[in-house]
C-alpha cells in the first residue's frame, strides 16, 4: 500500500512538473526604458503569459537595483521562478548593453500577480 501511494505521488509530481514545464516562455519589448526598449523574458515557470510585459515594466519602474549601472543600460530582463514554479518569490536577471549575454545583476522580486 505504501508503494502504491509513493508511485501515485510521483506520478502527480511528474504531471505537475510537465504541466508547468511545458508552458511556453514569453518574450516582449518594454518601451520607455533605454534607447530601444528592454526585452523582457518570462520563463514558463512564472505563469506570467500575457502579463509578462506589464510585470517587466513594473520591475523596471523601480529603477536600477544597484549603483553599478543605470536602468538605461539594461537591454534585457529575464524573469524566472525556481522550485518548479512553486517558490514564493521570483528572480530578475538584468543584462546590460555592454555585456548582453552575461547576467550583470540578480535580485528577488515579487512574482506577477502577487
Amino acid at each position: 500500500m505504501k508503494r502504491l501511494a509513493l508511485v501515485g505521488a510521483v506520478v502527480v509530481l511528474l504531471a505537475l512538473a510537465g504541466f508547468f514545464g511545458l508552458r511556453a516562455a514569453t518574450s516582449v519589448t518594454a518601451e520607455g526604458v533605454g534607447p530601444g526598449g528592454v526585452t523582457v523574458e518570462c520563463s514558463g515557470w512564472t505563469g506570467a503569459g500575457d502579463r509578462c510585459g506589464a510585470w517587466g515594466e513594473e520591475v523596471l519602474a523601480d529603477g536600477a537595483p544597484s549603483n553599478t549601472f543605470e536602468i538605461e543600460d539594461v537591454v534585457r530582463l529575464r524573469l524566472d521562478r525556481s522550485a518548479l514554479g512553486f517558490a514564493e518569490s521570483c528572480e530578475a536577471e538584468y543584462f546590460l548593453s555592454r555585456y548582453p549575454d552575461e547576467v550583470a545583476w540578480t535580485e528577488d522580486v515579487a512574482c506577477a500577480g502577487g
